[in-house]
């Protein structure tokens, strides 16, 4: 940054007792110049004769316009306005990752449709009605996805194996236990109706898993964690690469939707603070027309 000193003489008035003078200073920058009168020479200029103080309005105006040609000449530092490459390509692995990901997901709803007849329901007597959305134990498909049956709300809850079978042990020591023949008859009869429901879950739980090997649910499973994975991974190697133009907030902003999309792809219905995120890489991407 230059400091540059103007001073304005009256041509009338230059003598050595009476020097009419305007000091300014001219503050230079890469942005423009600004001027800086003397606000002890703009006050004295209030007393004096109108045609002085004309003259001390002109000089303010030719510094003015000095400032501005000053401002001019002074070489703008030079805008990047493309990508940086290294974004770019980032960016088409990410593309390539999406693809894959959206291919394997196709590949997975075919298998899921051509098995879906052979999928069991789980038996009554190995559920308990449901209780909300996110329960572990749910009764699912082969997708994984929650089976609600008509009528009723949330998917049913499945006794483990490991609870059936902890049950019907837990009948049996009462069966031993049993003081009178008539306990012992109930505690045989609820030991027996425990063994079958072990019985029953077992052959739904061998039945579903069956399936699972037979379908290639679980490699259909595996190629769409894959590809998520190869997704946050060049999401990070680029989100890690500072932008320095539009351009570069243009990638980052498809970068963030892809992520976002496929991590937590409910964010795009989300209206509050919780989908800005993904609301404001869309908006970016909109506005800048995106990068071919």
């Amino acid at each position: 940054m230059k400091w540059l000193h103007v001073v304005f003489l009256s041509p009338n008035e230059l003598d050595s007792k009476s020097v009419m003078a305007l000091p300014l200073m001219v503050k230079i920058s890469p942005i423009g110049a600004t001027i800086m009168p003397n606000t002890a020479v703009l006050a004295a200029a209030e007393g004096m004769p109108t045609l002085d103080r004309r003259r001390l309005l002109l000089g303010l105006a030719a510094a003015s316009t000095a400032a501005a040609a000053i401002t001019a000449a002074q070489p703008a530092p030079a805008a990047e306005t493309a990508a940086k490459p290294e974004l770019v390509a980032l960016l088409a692995e990410l593309r390539e990752a999406k693809a894959e990901k959206d291919a394997a997901i196709d590949a997975r709803e075919w298998l899921i449709d051509e098995w879906r007849h052979l999928w069991p329901l789980a038996p009554e007597e190995i559920t308990l009605p449901g209780h909300n959305e996110w329960d572990s134990q749910r009764e699912v498909d082969l997708a994984g996805r929650s089976i609600v049956r008509p009528g009723e709300k949330y998917a049913r809850h499945l006794r483990g194996l490991e609870n059936l079978t902890r049950l019907a042990e837990s009948m049996a020591g009462y069966v031993e236990k049993a003081r009178t023949e008539k306990n012992r008859a109930r505690a045989l009869a609820a030991l027996a109706n425990d063994r079958r429901n072990l019985r029953l879950g077992q052959e739904y739980y061998n039945e579903i898993e069956r399936i699972k090997d037979a379908s290639g649910i679980r490699a259909a499973n595996a190629r769409i964690d894959t590809a998520k994975e190869e997704i946050h991974r060049i999401g990070e190697a680029l989100m890690a690469i500072p932008a320095s133009s539009i351009a570069c907030l243009t990638v980052k902003a498809e970068a963030v939707e892809i992520w976002v999309g496929t991590m937590f792809p409910f964010l795009h219905k989300e209206t509050n603070f919780i989908g800005w995120s993904i609301h404001m890489a869309r908006d970016i991407r909109n506005v800048m027309g995106g990068v071919s």
